[in-house]
């Protein structure tokens, strides 16, 4: 079973409460609900990162928000384990089957 693409990393950040957070958007996603996007995301995310490697990242939280075009920016919490080096920008997340 082939995973779905959610998005492309576009931005990585670390906030010291929540850990750390991976951010993009995929316009494919924009016509649907976010509790559709959330349930698609699961518990579990893989992160490609573009040297090939893969690496599977368990869900703290999802946040989806509104840009201001009507997109879906989709945030995802990876949580204080994670380095924000692990997920480099230009990384793509997919779904885990």
């Amino acid at each position: 079973m082939e995973a779905k693409m959610l998005f492309g990393v576009g931005l990585v950040f670390e906030i010291p409460e929540f850990g750390i957070i991976v951010m993009g958007a995929n316009e494919e996603l924009d016509g649907l609900l976010p509790s559709t996007i959330k349930e698609m995301i699961g518990d579990q995310i893989i992160i490609k990162k573009m040297d090939g490697e893969e690496q599977i990242f368990e869900v703290v939280s999802t946040q989806i928000n509104y840009s201001i075009a009507d997109k879906k920016n989709i945030g995802i919490c990876l949580g204080k384990g994670v380095s924000p080096d692990e997920v480099p920008a230009g990384s793509i997340v997919y779904c885990y089957p």
